[in-house]
């Protein structure tokens, strides 16, 4: 039996920290295997563990509109995410029902999207290239992927609503994880433009279709003690800007190696 937890709106930092300390204590044998779901509180965007800032995000404009940048432990693109997207994460052992192999665990983890979304009515299908689950030609699903302790975490999120013009804002390269379109916006479809618009009946597609895929059941279930206490730790380290910046910062540490060694010529 899978356990099921909603926290609902939460901070994204923090929701980093959970789902890490969630996949340690699922990985040790300690805490069930888990379906979660979360919203953030408010704008954020999710930047893959190797990837860099300076490359993907407009920094200074997210410093001034007060979106949070967040490097979460998963690899991966990086996205923006508001209050109007279901984001999940499928915890399980690496030992369970998830495949090993990577591209077989999204193809079994996104099959419950694509349930879901058939269940309502709007049609789906897995894009392998990408990782992704588009509707009607159009992304409405980024996914990403993570192991570690012994736990293997699918994340991602499902669109309801989408601010665009924020995230052409954010992002340098909004269209990036697209099929080539000219914009995100001609390249990514929201459940409300398919006239679906129930938060609740959303979420409970969602939960019988990782059910149904992965071919488990769940029961609601809470945050352990530990879960909570592990979660407060590893906040301090998400909050951190060596944090954040640390790919950005292990780049630069390079360069500057290079610069300093003999005879070494920098090439730009």
């Amino acid at each position: 039996m899978w356990r099921f937890l909603d926290l609902d709106k939460i901070d994204g930092f923090y929701s980093a920290a959970v789902f890490e300390a969630i996949g340690s204590h699922v990985g040790a044998g300690s805490s069930p295997e888990t379906l979660l779901f979360w919203r953030v509180r408010s704008p954020v965007v999710y930047l893959g563990y190797h990837q860099c800032v300076e490359d993907e995000i407009n920094a200074d404009f997210c410093t001034e509109a007060g979106i949070g940048i967040v490097r979460r432990i998963l690899g991966g693109g990086c996205g923006f995410c508001d209050d109007e997207q279901i984001l999940f994460s499928v915890i399980g052992r690496e030992d369970g029902v998830i495949p090993h192999d990577i591209q077989e665990a999204y193809s079994k983890v996104l099959g419950g999207v694509v349930n879901a979304l058939v269940s309502m009515g709007a049609g789906g299908e897995i894009e392998p290239a990408r990782n992704a689950v588009y509707s009607h030609g159009r992304k409405i699903s980024g996914n990403a992927q993570g192991r570690f302790d012994g736990a293997v975490l699918v994340n991602g999120s499902l669109l309801l609503d989408f601010d665009f013009e924020l995230m052409d804002k954010v992002l340098k390269n909004p269209t990036k994880n697209l099929r080539p379109v000219a914009s995100a916006r001609e390249g990514m479809v929201t459940l409300r433009e398919l006239g679906i618009i129930d938060m609740d009946a959303v979420k409970n597609s969602l939960r019988r279709g990782f059910e149904n895929a992965l071919g488990v059941s769940s029961s609601e279930g809470n945050l352990t003690e530990c879960e909570n206490e592990l979660s407060a730790v590893l906040l301090e380290k998400y909050v951190l800007n060596d944090w954040t910046y640390k790919m950005d910062n292990k780049r630069a540490m390079r360069k500057k190696s290079l610069l300093t060694k003999p005879g070494s010529v920098m090439i730009p």
